[in-house]
């Protein structure tokens, strides 16, 4: 609530400062009440103009008291990490990252079996194996990128956390994005996983046995390099954050 006992104060201070009576001969009666009128709406107006800001100081106080009462709401931690993203915090970004991998990891697990049983007496059945693979490393690439830091996303974040916070709910997974630090780890994983996704399709394209089974040992190697990248986001995504990781321009 505003105080207005200054309000008083102001005006008392503006009667005591009224010119008296003039007693001259030459004095018209008619000035004198127009000069006061005059000055006193000048002061009403200055007056009315500090409480509206005193009072737009007040609302916007209070707007930042509502906001913080509904991102507690809405289960939000601080996150020194993004700046600009109150709600975003280490368990979320681990949930979010490992809902992501391990579901790829486990169909990549089961096309790479069902390659490993037929690439000996079924060129087709192989091929076919190896068609899925590419369209899981393609697909878990595409999740990556989109949960990459960039001041798109960032935009879309916020306004993400803005809005659960505004109806008290809680931060929708979609908000979660990775830090800048984690975005270059996991962009060198997105670029792995798209070079594999193009040898495996180079080798589904196989026209024979021994041709499909040339490609093992580079295909080995170069899902060797994307499982050393998975473990190194994941370190990334578990370890906790410190006050010194924010954003900066050379990490996006």
């Amino acid at each position: 609530m505003v105080d207005r006992s200054y309000e008083s104060d102001f005006w008392e201070s503006a009667v005591r400062g009224r010119r008296p009576e003039s007693r001259r001969p030459y004095a018209r009666d008619d000035q004198e009440p127009s000069t006061t009128a005059g000055g006193v709406i000048l002061t009403f107006v200055a007056l009315l103009s500090t409480v509206l800001v005193i009072a737009g100081l007040i609302y916007a106080t209070g707007m930042s008291a509502r906001h913080k009462a509904a991102a507690a709401a809405s289960f939000c931690e601080p996150a020194l990490f993004i700046t600009g993203l109150p709600c975003i915090n280490q368990f979320m970004e681990t949930r979010q990252y490992e809902g992501i991998v391990n579901p790829a990891i486990q169909q990549l697990i089961s096309e790479s079996a069902a390659y490993t049983a037929n690439e000996h007496h079924n060129l087709a059945a192989a091929e076919a194996a190896l068609n899925a693979e590419v369209s899981t490393e393609h697909a878990l690439g595409t999740s990556l990128s989109a949960l990459m830091y960039t001041p798109q996303s960032k935009a879309a974040s916020v306004g993400l956390i803005t809005n659960a916070a505004s109806f008290g709910n809680p931060v929708p997974m979609a908000a979660v994005i990775f830090t800048p630090q984690i975005t270059v780890i996991a962009d060198a994983l997105v670029r792995d996983l798209q070079a594999l996704a193009q040898l495996t399709g180079e080798q589904a394209r196989s026209s024979s046995l021994s041709q499909l089974r040339s490609f093992n040992a580079r295909i080995r190697a170069a899902t060797i390099a994307v499982q050393g990248e998975m473990q190194l986001v994941h370190k990334a995504v578990e370890t906790p954050p410190t006050a010194s990781q924010e954003p900066c321009a050379p990490c996006i």
